[in-house]
């Protein structure tokens, strides 16, 4: 089984790849939405670096993964929508069955295995964390957004 801690650790590399840790100050904490996820994860985690181009635009990255069967719906990616961390448990979840060739899929997404009751759940069972994931990428954007401002 894959271990996805790894994920999380190349998401903080690439963070202090970037520039190291944004700190505070008065400006208002970013909100990582669902497009930004989606860039991270197919650019940014690792582990679709064959797949993906590093000039693949949102359209590319949001086209890849869900042809993969890890899910970013259309509504969300468009409207902006905040990208949780319940949304990270199920995208690092159905990643981790992805590259382990566990996924079953139904209607082209990574379903969730029989008998677990979330992807919070799956995450915990099998050592998937999705919470320093989902931390990881708020650093990448806090990073992102001190760059911009500079």
């Amino acid at each position: 089984m894959i271990n996805l801690s790894r994920l999380a650790t190349g998401l903080l590399l690439v963070c202090v790849f970037l520039g190291g840790v944004a700190w505070g100050g008065n400006n208002p904490k970013p909100i990582l939405t669902h497009a930004d996820a989606a860039v991270i994860l197919a650019k940014y985690s690792g582990y679709f670096n064959r797949y993906v181009n590093e000039d693949a635009d949102l359209n590319e990255c949001v086209a890849f993964l869900n042809k993969t069967g890890i899910y970013f719906g259309l509504l969300e990616v468009v409207d902006g929508a905040e990208y949780t961390v319940e949304d990270c448990a199920r995208s690092m979840g159905q990643i981790n069955l992805v590259l382990s060739g566990e996924a079953g899929f139904s209607l082209g997404k990574v379903k969730l295995p029989k008998g677990i009751e979330s992807w919070a759940e799956f995450c915990a069972m099998h050592g998937v964390g999705y919470v320093k994931g989902h931390r990881a990428m708020l650093e990448i954007l806090n990073v992102a957004g001190a760059r911009k401002e500079e």
